[in-house]
């Protein structure tokens, strides 16, 4: 039953993440600093720095989103996407890597999303089988730990962080401009997916949300996986709130409390407010970590 209606609260799912179809539906570009843009409303956050010859993107959105993605691309710079970079696996991060890599951009990730992308994937809580991705598409350049990327007069720093929302997620920092991308370590504003059958954790993401916040300083445009772009003190504010919902389900637990007694509990009604209004309901939010949590007690 909980399960039934989680998924009537969700408008639609890709293949690798989930989205309401509102996102979708207006893609949309706007200045961010130095020669960044942020594009969003085609799937997950996009980041797109111009060059003197072509466009590095961070993230490249849905795959029913492409067209649209281009579209607005197109009119940046010479328009020409000659350098993706992918914070994790997720479809809504990755559904434009075929067409891009066709064209010829040069695709950078961290070695275990090339591994899930190339083998296909399940997601247990969606009950969602993700088909091995066009060879196209695949990352040419994998990393284990950390690079960085030249490109005009920007350096952009990666790293791969601890698994939390994946085993494969990747921030990259903008140094000279200070844009952050956090993928989906960082949700604004709501209650964050987190994908533990690809080794995601709630400890992880609360571990990784306090790494981040010693890698940006105050006048650092960060932008999330998904939400509004974000300053220093949102990413505090969902560092707490994942560090205290690690607390109260791990006390959940170790009581011996299931999952319709938690639901019925509400615990996270002080949280509810401001992080419950997203696609991840409350209810969803207690299913989805009890049962991960459960697993990999």
């Amino acid at each position: 039953m909980l399960r039934r209606s989680f998924l009537c609260n969700i408008v639609a799912a890709s293949a690798g993440g989930v989205l309401l179809r509102a996102q979708a539906a207006g893609v949309s570009v706007a200045p961010l600093r130095d020669k960044l843009y942020l594009l969003s409303g085609a799937g997950g956050n996009i980041i797109i720095q111009e060059g003197p010859d072509g466009l590095l993107m961070v993230d490249s959105g849905l795959s029913d989103s492409t067209a649209a993605i281009l579209g607005q691309t197109d009119k940046i710079g010479k328009g020409q996407i000659t350098q993706l970079f992918n914070t994790h696996w997720h479809t809504d991060h990755t559904g434009s890597n075929v067409i891009l890599g066709q064209k010829g951009a040069q695709i950078t990730a961290q070695e275990n999303v090339k591994t899930r992308l190339a083998k296909g994937q399940y997601m247990e809580f969606f009950k969602r089988k993700v088909d091995p991705m066009d060879p196209a598409g695949l990352p040419t350049v994998t990393f284990k730990d950390k690079g960085k990327i030249k490109f005009a007069s920007e350096t952009a720093h990666y790293e791969h962080l601890p698994p939390a929302h994946t085993d494969g997620d990747s921030i990259i920092h903008f140094h000279n401009a200070n844009v952050f991308h956090g993928g989906d370590l960082l949700f604004n504003g709501m209650y964050p997916f987190i994908d533990y059958g690809s080794a995601g954790s709630l400890a992880g993401m609360a571990g990784n949300a306090e790494r981040i916040l010693k890698m940006v300083d105050e006048s650092t445009i960060i932008v999330p996986g998904h939400g509004a772009v974000a300053k220093k003190g949102d990413v505090k504010e969902f560092a707490d709130m994942l560090a205290g919902s690690l607390d109260i389900f791990s006390k959940n637990l170790k009581a011996g409390k299931t999952l319709e007694q938690m639901q019925a509990d509400q615990p996270f009604k002080a949280y509810d407010g401001k992080w419950g209004n997203g696609f991840m309901k409350p209810e969803a939010w207690i299913a989805m970590n009890y049962a991960g949590m459960k697993q990999s007690a």
